[in-house]
This record gives structure tokens, sequence and C-alpha cells, in this order.
């Protein structure tokens, strides 16, 4: 068996640590509600929201100081147009409103969070369709001048 060479490689240990942490703290708050709800003994229900927590702000805090070292130019970025990584961002906050917004309007929710849902699952819907253009109109304006 030969080695396999990938060309995606994680340089940076802040980055790594938060792509490490993320799909695990995605789980644990996912199961969160089911698990406190369910019977069981009260010991393991405090050490599994303290994993929760612990795997979510780990996650936040890699992330953010990965940010501080972008910003303090330290590293270099993993997406390297910034249109495009803003369209990756603001497409599961997109999705996530809408989900909210859906969900509010069926369970009858208060007119005012049902307005600040759907405000801002459209602010995000349209943000995300806006950088993906001008990630669009980047690729294009740099293939025409590679040509």
């Amino acid at each position: 068996m030969g080695n396999v060479k990938r060309d995606l490689v994680v340089e940076n240990e802040n980055l790594f640590r938060a792509l490490f942490s993320a799909p695990i703290a995605i789980v644990l708050v996912l199961f969160a509600e089911s698990f406190l709800m369910s019977s069981g003994i009260v010991l393991f229900k405090v050490i599994y929201v303290l994993m929760a927590l612990y795997f979510l702000l780990s996650t936040l805090a890699y992330a953010a100081y990965y940010t501080n070292e972008i910003y303090a130019e330290e590293t270099d970025s993993l997406i390297k147009n910034k249109s495009l990584f803003k369209a990756l961002v603001f497409t599961p906050l997109a999705v996530v409103f809408w989900f909210f917004a859906v969900n509010s309007m069926m369970s009858s929710g208060h007119i005012v969070f049902n307005v600040i849902y759907i405000l801002l699952a459209l602010y995000f819907s349209l943000s995300t369709l806006a950088y993906a253009a001008f990630y669009t109109n980047d690729y294009q304006a740099e293939k025409a001048h590679g040509a």
C-alpha cells in the first residue's frame, strides 16, 4: 500500500482544533434536549452538559484565536477569496434562520419573533446570493485575464 498525499492540509493549530471540536459540539448539542428529558442519573446529565459546554466553548475560542491570527496577519486564510468565505459563512446562517422562521410561523409564535426571524432569514439569504455573485464575478474576471 502506498502513502496517500492529500492537497488539503490544515497547518494552523487553532483552525485544526476548531474544526475538530465543532462536529463533536454540534452532535452533543443536537442530542442534549432528548438526553436531558429522559429518565436517568442526574450525575450523567451534569457530565453531558459539561462536555457539551466544553466542546462548544473550545470551538468558539479556537475559531476566535484563528480569526485574530488572520487579522494580525500571522497566518494565511484557508479560503483566499473573501467573497467566497462570506458566502460559505452566511449559507448555514440563512438555513438556520429560515428553519426558525418556518418553525415560528407554524407554531403560532409571537408576531415580533416571526418578523425578526423572517427579516434575518431574508438578510442572510440575500447576502449569500450577493457574495456568491461577487465570487463568480471575481472568478470570471480572473479567468478572462488568465486566458
